[in-house]
Parts: structure tokens; sequence; C-alpha cells
């Protein structure tokens, strides 16, 4: 049993390996392109990080090498002060959002001194080293990893809040401290009501926790030169606040907390570029992991070190500043970055244009072979009704010519000899004249039909066709009338036209009824024959133009191939730019020809 396979299948087993060969490519292509991207970002942050070593060392030189300091000025408190403010507030950005990096600081006996976390309280390096009163205190040293968060939350919503300085920020945050400034009692976080104008004004009042009136100027500048205010601003004044969020020192008491001085602070947390990338930054273990103490041999420690290549791109510094003995200082920064997640970040716009551009190609190339597919289907679908029809009309003449020479070989009925030999030669007329047209279809279907242009006037061309059919026309009695307001004229080919036109002439006579009619209407814009006869039904005008369609026998005496003329005839019209078009009158059939103008 033979097996045949089905278009549908087909299709989808062609669409599989089109797509999966172009979201390969695409995958490959991506792939390659991003490891390049990523190689790119090694070599950039570990340019910058080398940056930011080279830096922090130098800074940490110069303040331990400055010989107008006073020993009041750096004792052991103001150095450890000066290097958890360094830490902080250098490494609070980096300048890349990508690059992540923390700093820790060891004494000379390899005790941790300060390290890269969250602080509160007086965090800027740059302040006088004398007169200090609060901090900075290590958020992380008092405070529980959720407390840390939540507070690190209203920070950073006060940030967004004023982030387009149009508005002042929602939120003010407070230390409790002691009266030297040294302890920390506790931290709380007002929300404030601010209002504008002047009715504000007259509303605000003095803060019941530190005893202060707010203003707070947006928009606008002063010109120095005139002392012009000049663009729009605006003046917000606090009239009311409430504590929405408190944390006490366990370790203080109620009389202390109550001795103790409240004021407005700083904050630094250290990679906060975006909130999400400090949770980030807080939540890595390898820059979170400096220990409390370390053995600083100068053997181990010195240089660059790159820590792993993983998923995850991990580098120190480690480096000694000062002299030995009591100004000497060890430092450890490190750097940590996922460089695939950040290529893959950079790239996310060309994976998406990459990804679009791989689904159209494979949609188009889809397309292009089911197109072609479908062409090659039908062309095979042609042939195989060409051949069985060919066989089919070949059959019958063919038969007709054995039957009569079988009479001729067994001499039957003489007298019929000439008769069974006219025979004969009908039939093979009629063989070569069907292979003459099949032919004519062939060629019109060649892509080297090469035609002849010049003006071709229908009029003339169907009176001179329907002088071929007179012996006909007159044994029919068919009465022929013309109607020309205007010629019909095409720049064709004179003799593809002629059998077009002998076809549809051909079609009027035959179908016609004894003593019937031919109305031929000529305009400029169109040209119709009509004809008296049985109107064709609805499956006779859908397929009036398929390859050797049969009309009802009872149209006519003889079997009558009306889609061969007609297709040959539709064929010829079309590649002339004149479409053909078939339909039934009050009285019979008219064949339309008209200009096709797409």
């Amino acid at each position: 049993m033979e097996y045949v396979k089905k278009p549908g299948k087909m299709k989808r087993r062609i669409g599989i390996p089109v797509a999966a060969g172009f979201i390969t490519i695409f995958l490959l292509t991506m792939g390659l392109t991003t490891y390049l991207v990523k190689e790119r970002y090694a070599e950039q942050y570990a340019q910058s990080f080398r940056e930011i070593a080279y830096f922090f060392y130098n800074t940490a030189a110069e303040k331990e090498t400055d010989e107008k300091l006073s020993k009041e000025e750096w004792g052991a408190k103001q150095r450890k002060d000066f290097y958890q403010r360094l830490v902080n507030e250098y490494f609070q950005s980096t300048g890349n959002q990508a690059l992540q990096v923390s700093a820790a600081v060891y004494d000379e006996e390899g005790k941790l001194w300060a390290r890269s976390c969250g602080t509160i309280g007086d965090t800027m390096s740059t302040s006088n080293t004398s007169g200090r009163k609060a901090g900075p205190f290590a958020l992380d040293a008092y405070l529980s990893h959720e407390q840390e968060e939540k507070l690190t939350e209203y920070y950073w919503e006060g940030r967004l809040s004023a982030e387009d300085h149009t508005l002042p920020e929602k939120y003010q945050i407070l230390i409790r401290t002691s009266s030297d400034g040294r302890e920390l009692y506790g931290i709380l976080v007002q929300v404030l009501t601010w209002e504008e104008g002047k009715e504000a004004e007259e509303k605000q009042y003095e803060n019941p926790l530190t005893g202060s009136i707010c203003s707070y100027e947006t928009g606008g500048y002063t010109d120095y030169e005139t002392g012009m205010k000049i663009g729009e601003h605006h003046i917000f004044y606090v009239t009311d606040s409430r504590v929405v969020w408190e944390w006490k020192n366990p370790d203080v008491s109620d009389e202390q907390i109550k001795d103790g001085e409240i004021q407005n602070t700083d904050m630094v947390f250290p990679g906060m570029g975006t909130y999400e990338e400090w949770q980030r930054w807080n939540e890595s273990e390898y820059l979170q992991g400096f220990p409390e103490k370390r053995d600083f041999s100068e053997e181990k420690y010195s240089g660059f070190m790159l820590d792993s290549r993983g998923a995850y791109y991990r580098c120190r510094y480690r480096a000694k500043v000062g002299n030995a003995g009591d100004s000497c200082v060890y430092m450890e920064i490190r750097m940590e970055e996922k460089l695939w997640l950040a290529a893959i970040d950079y790239m996310k716009y060309v994976f998406f244009a990459g990804l679009i551009l791989a689904l159209i190609c494979i949609a188009w190339i889809i397309h292009v072979f089911n197109e072609t597919y479908d062409r090659q289907t039908a062309l095979e679908e042609t042939r195989r009704d060409i051949t069985n029809a060919m066989a089919h009309e070949l059959k019958t003449p063919l038969g007709i010519i054995r039957n009569f020479a079988e009479n001729l070989i067994e001499h039957n009925m003489e007298e019929k000899r000439e008769y069974y030999l006219s025979n004969i030669i009908g039939q093979t007329e009629e063989m070569d004249h069907l292979v003459a047209e099949m032919i004519e279809i062939a060629k019109l279907d060649s892509e080297e039909l090469a035609l002849k242009r010049e003006p071709v006037s229908f009029l003339e061309l169907i009176q001179g066709q329907m002088e071929r059919f007179r012996p006909v026309i007159e044994e029919k009695n068919l009465e022929v009338q013309y109607l020309a307001e205007a010629d019909f004229q095409i720049d064709g080919d004179k003799e593809y036209l002629e059998k077009a036109v002998w076809n549809l002439l051909s079609n009027a006579i035959d179908y016609n009824v004894p003593d019937g009619k031919i109305l031929v209407n000529v305009s400029k814009s169109q040209c119709s024959i009509e004809n008296t006869g049985t109107p064709l039904t609805k499956e006779q005008l859908l397929h009036a133009f398929d390859l050797f369609y049969t009309c009802d026998r009872s149209r006519s005496k003889k079997e009558k191939h009306m889609g061969l003329g007609l297709f040959l005839a539709k064929k010829i019209l079309a590649i002339h730019g004149v479409e053909l078009v078939i339909e039934n009158v009050a009285y019979g059939v008219k064949q339309i020809l008209l200009i096709n103008n797409s």
C-alpha cells in the first residue's frame, strides 16, 4: 500500500526544523555576544576596582602622615571614627550602580576597627576631627536585621519623596544619644506634615522632640549680582509631626533615656544606588564576611587577588597603611558582581529585538515555503488532473479507431469501408486538435513566452472569426447582430487573441439553439458576446473555466468540453490584461471581456 504524505503534516514538519534552526542560531549568537559583553564588564570592573582601592589607600595614607594633627585630634577613637566614616562615605556610591564594593580596616593587632555598613550619626569623614557629638554608630551593632531593613525603608522612601527637589522629605530621622554623643540611646522616625503658603506659615509649630521650627524652600535661585530671585519657588512649613517608628537601646535605663539628647542625624548605606541594590549588598556573605580578627603577616597580605570567576566575579585588595607601631593599620577592600546578570541586563533590549527579528524570519520563511509548497502541490494536482483528463479524452477516440480498424480487418460490411476510414481520420484529427490545444496551454505557462505587441481591434477580430463559422451559423439558422458604440482595442498578440475569440464564438455557436441569436456588443471599455440557449447552473458557472470541465450533454448533441476552450481563452486574455467573465442573461449566456485595471 502506497503511503501518501498529507500537505498539512508536511507544513508542520518543515516549520519545526526552521524554527529550531533559527532559535539555535539566535541563542548561539546572543550567547556569544553576551559572553563578549561579560568579558568587557570584567575588564571595566577590574579597572574601576583598582581606582577605588588606590583612592581609598591614598586618602588613608594622607591622613596617617598628616603631621599637623595633634595626639588629641588623632587618637585611637578619632582614627577609628575616621575610618568608619571613610568606608561608608566613599562606598555609598562607586559611580557604577552595577558594581558593589565593601571595605574593612584593622588595627596593627589585626582587630576589626571599621567596615562598610549602615551607619547613623555624624557620618562625614570631612568633618572636623574635634568637637563631634554623635557617632557614627554602626546600625548592625544595635539593630536586628528586620529592624535595620525597616529603618532603611523609611530612609529610602524619604529620599524618593524629595528626589526632584520640588517637595521636602516625608520622613525625619532622629537619634537620642548621651550628652557627649558617645552612646546611642534610641532612633526615632517622624512623619512630617508640610504645608505651603501664608496660612501654613501661621500654622507652623515647634517640634516637640527637637524644639526646632522647620521650613523648606524649593525651586528658583538668587542672582548674586542683582540680589533678585529668579524662577518659581515655593516655601513649605511643618505644621504637624508624629512618630511612626522607634527603637530604644535595651541596655540603657529609662533615666538615661530621659537625660539623653535628641538631634537630627545623617545616615549612610553603602551600595544604595537603589533600595534593591542595597538589599543585595546587605545580603552578600562575601561583602559582609569580614572576620573580627585577621593575621596580616607580610607574606600573606598585599596587592590584588581574584577570589572566583563562577557565578560571581569577586576581587580583593589588601594593603598596609602607615608605619609600624601605633600608626599602622591594615585595609581590605572587596568587590562582588554577577557579570552574566549585568551583561544580560545590558543586552535585554538586543535580546528582545533579536527574538522579534528571528520570529519574523521564521514566519516569513515558513510562509514562503508554504506558498511554494502550495504552488507545487497545485501544479502536481493540475499535472495529475491533466494526465487523467488526457487519458480519458484520448480513450474515447482511440476506442472508436480500434473498433473501426477491427471491422476493416475482419472485412465486415465492405460497403462501409469509406465510412470507417473517414471516421478514423476524423477521430485522429480530434485527437490532434486536443493535443494542439494542450501544447498551446503549455506554451502559455512557459516563462519564456514572448508575445508580439500590436494594436488589435476586437470588433474586426470577432467579425473575421465569425466568417469561419459561417457554414455552421447558416446550418443552425442563427442571427448575428452587432452593436458598436466604439471599438474595443488593446495592444497584444493578434494570433493568440484570435484563438481566444475563436473559442468564445465556438461556445456561443455550439451551445446556441436552432434559429437562435448571437449579439456582439462592443464599447471602448468592454466587449460582450451573448447567445440564446439554456442558462448555466451555479455549478457550471463556478467551474466554467476549469480545465476539461464538461457541461451537461443535454446542452448539445455531443459531449463538449466547454472548460478546455474557456480555460485557454481566459489564460490568453489574462496575459493581455483582459478579464473574462461569464454570466446568465434572460434568454441565455453572456461572455464579457473587461480591461483589468488591477
